[in-house]
């Protein structure tokens, strides 16, 4: 029963290891970004300037993380799609997040602005200003306020 643990342990070990060497984070220029996302980072970002961009391979994906000298992030999958846009506090531009969903905020929340947004295949989640998080589903309706 000992031999068996250990063989357990052992090929949980290996397996860890093997995930940690094939996770890879490199730091690349505007260029090397997927061509969706130099385009979105020009149409609702060329007034920020990019600190540094992060291209993080891991064993099933490839992710870019762009972090502007303001502190602002946005993360991006594989074929420039934006994922999460993090304006640390700061307004977000609008552009890009549907309409239905900036209608919603500007019509029951005036006054505050939309700071961070994620979105995945489910839903979007926003963060306001005013530290409320609210969920929308892909059509931009609103579905509740997060706690």
């Amino acid at each position: 029963m000992k031999t068996i643990k250990k063989i357990g342990l052992s090929l949980v070990l290996t397996l860890s290891m093997t995930a940690v060497i094939f996770a890879q984070k490199t730091v690349i220029t505007s260029n090397e970004l997927p061509q969706k996302a130099q385009s979105f980072l020009k149409s609702y970002f060329s007034n920020q300037t990019v600190g540094y961009i992060v291209k993080d391979i891991e064993t099933r994906s490839v992710d870019y993380d762009v972090h502007f000298a303001n502190g602002m992030e946005i993360e991006f999958d594989a074929e420039g799609n934006w994922k999460e846009v993090d304006g640390e506090y700061q307004a977000l531009p609008t552009g890009f997040i549907p309409s239905k969903i900036v209608n919603y905020v500007t019509k029951q929340y005036p006054g505050t602005i939309i700071s961070k947004i994620e979105k995945n295949p489910f839903k979007y989640e926003v963060k306001l200003s005013n530290g409320l998080e609210l969920d929308f589903n892909t059509a931009g309706d609103f579905v509740r306020i997060d706690d």
